[in-house]
């Protein structure tokens, strides 16, 4: 067998799509068939199942992925030690986060990682979702909730809070005291069919769901709507006060509580410029825990 073929193969298994795996693995999808092919021949067994949702493994499949991730682990880990890298740090991070999150905070402080670490790349994927660690899809991700599964190192990166807001504008003349107070304001929120992860199912644990709605799956939309009057909204504390206009209300029944999570695999955590780019962003939410959570 040839390690490089094996490393084709583990790409496919990751991915499923042979021309989404072929660009990762940088090349041809006819080569990269024919390598798996011929990794099968050397084999003498049957590695994937071609299905309309694309390359499936089989039984000998999924039993040759175990045995390749041991090694490629062990691979990573020679290449960490005697490729001086912690000298070097250079490399790319493809860090996947939320976009809240990675448009409000992370995203601001970046051009202060990059003088430090100028030979570092970093590629921050801030979406309505998040990327596939597993899948190699990204090297670190920044999580709604603590991973079960998969070989990833996991650690708490910060807990924050979420309130109701309005602009200031619309309480200038009277100021809601209670729920009950709020049946002539819209309420501005996610799409509930797609909301892409439990801990933001806000409405669901509150009385707002009676309102009538302006929804949308961005968070940063939603955010645009409320500054320009549209109603109210649950934000998190660091994206509605880093800037003045939008309010708190009835902050004793709405007052929400979530976790952020900080995700890396478990081959590679130990590599020096995913060691550099934790430490600079755990220091980095230390210094400003009171933007995310009251004490």
């Amino acid at each position: 067998m040839n390690w490089d073929d094996m490393r084709l193969f583990l790409g496919l298994a990751r991915n499923g799509r042979v021309a989404i795996a072929a660009k990762g693995l940088k090349v041809d999808p006819t080569t990269l068939i024919r390598r798996v092919k011929k990794l099968e021949d050397s084999l003498n067994c049957k590695l994937f199942e071609l299905t309309k949702k694309g390359y499936v493994l089989t039984t000998h499949g999924s039993e040759l992925v175990t045995y390749i991730e041991k090694a490629e682990h062990y691979f990573l880990e020679a290449q960490n030690e005697l490729g001086d890298e912690r000298s070097h740090l250079a490399g790319t991070i493809r860090v996947s986060v939320s976009e809240g999150f990675g448009s409000w905070f992370l995203a601001p402080l970046l051009p202060d990682f990059k003088k430090q670490y100028p030979g570092i790349s970093i590629e921050l994927v801030a979406t309505s979702g998040f990327l596939n660690l597993n899948k190699r899809e990204a090297d670190m991700a920044i999580l709604l909730e603590k991973p079960s599964k998969g070989l990833l190192v996991t650690q708490k990166l910060t807990d924050y809070n979420l309130y109701l807001y309005t602009h200031q504008s619309l309480i200038s003349d009277y100021k809601p005291r209670a729920l009950k107070d709020l049946t002539t304001f819209n309420l501005v929120s996610y799409v509930p069919d797609l909301v892409y992860a439990p801990q933001l199912k806000f409405i669901e644990e509150t009385a707002l769901s009676q309102l009538s709605a302006l929804r949308s799956t961005s968070i940063n939309a939603q955010y645009q709507m409320l500054v320009n009057g549209a109603g109210v909204g649950i934000l998190p504390k660091f994206m509605a006060e880093k800037q003045p206009g939008l309010v708190r209300l009835i902050e004793n029944e709405i007052h929400i509580k979530r976790t952020f999570w900080l995700a890396t695999h478990k081959e590679t955590h130990s590599q020096a410029r995913f060691q550099a780019f934790t430490q600079w962003l755990m220091e980095n939410v230390a210094r400003n825990q009171a933007s995310f959570i009251d004490k």
